[in-house]
């Protein structure tokens, strides 16, 4: 490990080695799983990795939705701290924002923001499905959605591979930065 890290840091390290192993994504220990299991070993990791990602990108895009709302309805005078000690706010994210799914917030978020690049909201509804596959699915490329591919596709891509993901995450950071600098500013 490279030196000149915190304490902290190296702490944190110590325990991300840890989940790591405890959550079975320790690729770096492939030797001591049993011979026979190991590409098997391997693939499953790859894809727990993927799936988790795919999962990031869904619940750090919902939340910026999320945020994106709260300004168009409250305002950008308060701090989100502020606002969560209101009852008003506390009532509006239990009831309305947590019972709305993904592309029904973007669909408010279109009521009042119309413009809304074409591609951002094409590679949203692509997470929405891709994240419906992996959340509802261990094996996704077996859903009839992926038939015609034999595999879990983004954008033709399969998902499960270097280049699938290397276009997703390019993809959801465009979307990140969109939020970011027009929706959340």
């Amino acid at each position: 490990m490279a030196s000149g890290l915190t304490p902290k840091q190296k702490k944190i390290i110590k325990e991300l080695d840890e989940i790591y192993a405890a959550i079975g994504l320790d690729y770096w220990n492939i030797e001591y799983y049993d011979r026979e299991s190991r590409t098997a070993v391997l693939e499953l990791q790859m894809r727990k990795a993927i799936v988790g990602e795919i999962i990031v990108q869904y619940t750090l895009i919902d939340e910026m939705m999320n945020w994106a709302i709260c300004r168009h309805f409250f305002g950008t005078g308060r701090s989100s701290i502020k606002l969560w000690r209101t009852k008003k706010f506390q009532n509006f994210n239990y009831y309305i924002l947590e019972s709305l799914y993904l592309l029904q917030k973007l669909k408010l978020i279109q009521t009042f923001r119309r413009r809304i690049p074409k591609n951002i909201v094409e590679d949203i509804c692509l997470l929405n499905d891709l994240r419906n596959a992996v959340a509802h699915a261990f094996f996704p490329e077996n859903l009839r959605r992926y038939k015609k591919w034999g595999k879990a596709v983004y954008k033709g891509k399969d998902i499960f591979t270097v280049e699938g993901m290397n276009l997703f995450i390019n993809d959801m950071e465009r979307v990140n930065d969109f939020f970011i600098n027009k929706l959340t500013r």
